[in-house]
């Protein structure tokens, strides 16, 4: 029993403390961040800034794997050491993160239901033009929105199908389909839904802030292009979608994986002065995912493995 009870505590206390410590390294180089990307383009931006937001729990994730694998295989399965103070200090601050994510996803699961009740009662599923299947749903307040995080679906309101041009909702099924491209709903949920420390910060929040702003710019830029007219016309229906949301936002709609009202009036600017499309195809983020990789597969060699095994033998009897 002290054998699994270890394995367990382990990785949850390295995991819980390593995220903690890099959550507060995150916090700090944040303003760092967010001065040198300013003048980036608006993808290249949004991936620096979620790279930086999500980097404690993946740094984290990682490390509690390496050592849990050395644990399993130097540590013999009649061991008689027992968990410390700091061992179980350290597991319990994970479950309490790991509780207040759940509240989290009980709540956007709640408001998933709730749009997938709507779907079903009055939704209505269209196949566009251009080979696009759009779900509108009957509503008066103005939703142009990507529903779920791996199945993904576009959801538009009757309100924007009826009030707004055929260009207008050809370039606003761009600019949600530009999400799904680039996975933004994806990066959102980790942002919102995963057991991380970093959210106790308060630049935590304003890097979710500047990562949905750059997301969405990165999003007209993919769906606009640098042409001047599709760029005019995105703008419109920005402007025009604006104008109707004068009654208040159902709360379903703020649970959406991927919904952003916000930054309205920079992005029009942007739009109309035809700047900011960004050409970059990330390979700097594939370079860095290779490198950590590599790094892990080095950690998992027996050599380096038999090193984190002895060092964490020697915290077992050193701390309390």
């Amino acid at each position: 029993m002290r054998y699994y009870l270890l394995l367990v505590l382990i990785p949850a206390a390295t995991f819980a403390f390593a995220s903690l410590a890099a959550a507060a390294i995150a916090a700090s180089v944040w303003p760092l961040i967010d001065r040198r990307t300013r003048r980036s383009g608006a993808s290249v931006r949004a991936r620096a800034i979620a790279a930086l937001r999500l980097a404690p729990v993946v740094l984290a994730a990682l490390s509690a794997l390496v050592l849990a694998g050395a644990f399993v295989r130097f540590e013999p399965a009649h061991t008689m050491e027992m968990p410390g103070l700091l061992l179980c200090a350290g597991g319990g601050l994970l479950l309490a993160s790991c509780l207040s994510a759940s509240v989290r996803i009980a709540r956007a699961a709640r408001a998933s239901a709730t749009c997938s009740r709507l779907l079903r009662l009055g939704g209505q599923a269209i196949l566009r033009r251009d080979g696009t299947r759009i779900w509108v749903l009957d509503s008066p307040y103005p939703v142009a929105a990507v529903i779920g995080i791996f199945r993904t679906r576009l959801l538009l309101s009757t309100r924007l199908t009826r009030e707004c041009t055929e260009t207008e909702l050809d370039a606003i099924v761009k600019h949600e389909r530009a999400h799904v491209r680039r996975r933004d709903n994806v990066v959102r949920a980790a942002m919102l839904y995963l057991p991380d420390p970093l959210l106790a910060f308060a630049a935590a929040r304003q890097m979710e802030t500047a990562w949905a702003a750059a997301a969405e710019e990165a999003a007209d830029d993919a769906a606009a292009g640098d042409a001047y007219e599709p760029r005019t016309v995105l703008a419109s229906a920005l402007v025009r979608v604006a104008k109707m949301a004068t009654a208040p936002m159902p709360d379903w709609v703020s649970g959406l994986a991927f919904y952003e009202g916000q930054n309205l009036e920079n992005r029009v600017r942007r739009l109309l002065e035809g700047g900011g499309a960004s050409t970059s195809r990330g390979r700097a983020t594939t370079a860095s995912i290779a490198c950590v990789l590599i790094g892990c597969a080095l950690l998992m060699t027996a050599p380096v493995g038999q090193q984190l095994h002895a060092w964490m033998e020697a915290a077992l009897r050193v701390l309390p």
